[in-house]
C-alpha cells in the first residue's frame, strides 16, 4: 500500500509540516494526497485506497474513521494538540474517543510522555501506539530550518526589530464566541464539567487580560521594536487589532507559519503555548509571562523552555535583558540542562532520524494489506436526496467564515513553491512531481 491521505485542519499550523512529510514518503516512493480536511473527506471515495492519516482521535472522528475503513482504507492518527495537556484523564475525555482511537491502526506519540498517557487507559495497544514525534518539530532542524530562510528575511525588512507574543486563550476569546466553546465541551463526559469550566475561564479570562496589559506595556517600553501578536488559530483576532488600532510598530497577524515569526524576532512571550518548544528548539528566547498561575492548567514543558516572569515589571526586565544581549550580539542561552530529561521525554526525534522518516518507517514496518470496499451502495434516489439537500441547506455563513480562516486555499503553485524551498534548504526532494487532485488538493508523488 503505497498511497497516503493527509488531511489539514489549520493550515498556519500544519500545511508545511505535512507537505514536508509528504516529500519524504515521495522519496520512499509512496504517493500523498494532501489538503483541506473537508474537501479530502468529500474526494476520497475517487481517490483510490490508501492509509489516511488523521490529526486526532477525538469524538468527532468515530464516524468518519467507520466510513474511512468501509472505502478500503488503513487509519492512523497524530493527535496534533497531544504535545501540551493539563493531565490524563482531561486528555483522555477531550482528545481522544474510545471508538475513534480504536478504528485506527496506528498512533503516532509525540514522545514517550504521550505514550504513557495513552497506555494507561488503552494498555492492550502497546504494539500500535509509537513515539517517533511530530513533523511540525522537524522544521526546526538546522538541516531544515533554512527553508524560511527568505520568509524570514522579508519579515525583517518589513518590520524590523521584532518582539513577538503568541496567545494562547481559545476558550475565552474564541473566534466563534462563548456560546459555542460551551457547545464544544458540552460532547466531553468530564467529571465536574461544569466547575472545571468555570474555572478554566476565568484562568483564561486573567490570562488574557494580563497580557492585553503586558502588549500595551511592551508598545510603550520597547520604541525601536515592533510589537507582533500572533492569537492561537481559534482565536477571535479582532480584540487584539483593536488594541493597537491606530498605532504604528503594533501588528496582529495569522500569516504564515510561526516558525519563520519565530526566527524572526528578538524573543517570544507566550502563555503556556508550544511555540515555547519551538522557540527553545530554534535559539530564540523564550518567556513564559505567569500574569495568572495554576498547578493545573500551567503546562510544564512550556516553562521548562523559557525563562518566567511573575509580574509586568518582570517581564519588562526580562525582555529588556534579552534585547541588551542581542545588541551586545550574544547569543541566546539555550538551558538544555535545566530540564533535558523532560523535554526528551515530550518529544521523539530531535536528533538522528526525522519524526518524518519514522513514521514512514512504521508504516512500511507493518505490511499493511488492502482492506475490501464494504460500503453499502448508495440508492441513485438516495445520492439525488443527498445531493439535493446540499443545494438549500445553506450552511451557517460563520461556520463558513470559521472554516476559510482555518483553511483560506491550497494550490499546485504554492506547494511547489514551498517544496522548491525545501529542496534549496536540504539539497533533497528533487524531481519530486506536484499535481492537482481536486479542489484544495494537492497528490505529490515520485518522480
Amino acid at each position: 500500500m503505497n498511497r497516503i491521505f493527509l488531511p489539514i485542519e489549520i493550515k498556519v499550523r500544519e500545511f508545511h509540516s505535512k507537505l514536508l512529510f509528504s516529500l519524504f514518503a515521495a522519496e520512499q516512493g509512496f504517493e500523498t494526497v494532501l489538503g483541506g480536511q473537508i474537501e479530502l473527506i468529500e474526494r476520497m471515495p475517487r481517490l483510490g485506497r490508501g492509509i489516511y492519516i488523521d490529526k486526532s482521535t477525538s469524538i468527532l472522528k468515530s464516524e468518519w474513521f467507520r466510513t474511512c475503513r468501509a472505502l478500503g482504507n488503513q487509519v492512523a492518527a497524530w493527535d496534533e494538540e497531544g504535545l501540551l495537556y493539563m493531565n490524563d484523564e482531561v486528555y483522555h475525555t477531550t482528545r481522544m474517543h474510545d471508538e475513534a482511537f480504536r478504528l485506527t491502526d496506528l498512533f503516532f506519540a509525540w514522545g514517550p510522555h504521550q505514550v504513557r498517557t495513552v497506555l494507561t487507559r488503552y494498555p492492550e495497544t502497546t504494539d500500535r501506539v509509537v513515539p517517533v514525534g511530530n513533523p511540525r518539530m522537524d522544521l526546526l532542524r538546522p538541516e531544515i530550518r533554512g527553508y524560511c530562510d527568505a520568509r524570514v528575511a522579508d519579515l525583517r525588512r518589513k518590520y524590523g526589530r521584532m518582539l513577538l507574543i503568541n496567545t494562547n486563550f481559545p476558550l475565552h476569546n474564541f473566534a466563534k464566541g462563548r456560546a459555542a466553546t460551551a457547545n464544544i465541551f458540552d460532547s466531553y463526559p468530564l467529571k465536574n464539567k461544569a466547575e472545571l469550566l468555570k474555572v478554566w475561564y476565568t484562568f483564561q479570562q486573567r490570562g488574557y487580560d494580563g497580557f492585553r496589559e503586558a502588549a500595551a506595556a511592551m508598545h510603550a517600553r520597547f520604541p525601536k521594536h515592533t510589537i507582533v501578536i500572533r492569537p492561537a488559530p481559534s482565536e477571535d483576532i479582532r480584540p487584539w487589532q483593536r488594541l493597537f488600532e491606530g498605532k504604528p510598530r503594533g501588528v496582529v497577524s495569522k500569516e504564515g507559519n510561526v516558525v519563520e515569526w519565530i526566527r524572526a524576532a528578538d524573543a517570544l512571550v507566550q502563555f503556556n503555548c508550544t511555540t515555547a518548544i519551538e522557540a527553545f528548539l530554534l535559539d530564540v528566547p523564550s518567556i513564559a509571562y505567569h500574569c495568572v498561575q495554576s498547578e493545573l492548567f500551567d503546562a510544564r514543558l512550556a516553562i521548562a523552555c523559557s525563562t518566567e516572569a511573575f509580574t509586568l515589571e518582570a517581564l519588562l526586565a526580562e525582555v529588556q535583558r534579552v534585547v541588551a544581549a542581542a545588541d551586545a550580539g550574544c547569543p541566546p542561552e539555550r538551558h538544555w540542562s535545566k530540564d533535558r530529561a523532560l523535554i526528551e521525554d515530550h518529544l521523539s526525534a530531535l536528533e538522528g532520524a526525522t519524526a518524518c522518516e519514522r513514521i514512514l518507517e512504521e508504516i512500511r514496518r507493518r505490511h499493511f494489506v488492502e482492506r475490501p470496499y464494504t460500503l453499502p451502495r448508495v440508492p441513485i434516489v438516495k445520492r439525488i436526496w443527498r445531493a439535493w439537500l446540499r443545494v438549500v441547506r445553506r450552511p451557517d455563513p460563520a461556520d463558513i467564515c470559521f472554516y476559510r480562516e482555518k483553511f483560506p486555499s491550497l494550490t499546485v503553485e504554492e506547494a511547489r513553491s514551498v517544496t522548491a524551498d525545501f529542496v534549496r534548504a536540504t539539497g533533497r526532494f528533487r524531481g519530486v512531481r506536484i499535481m492537482s487532485a481536486g479542489r484544495n488538493l494537492v497528490r505529490i508523488r515520485p518522480a
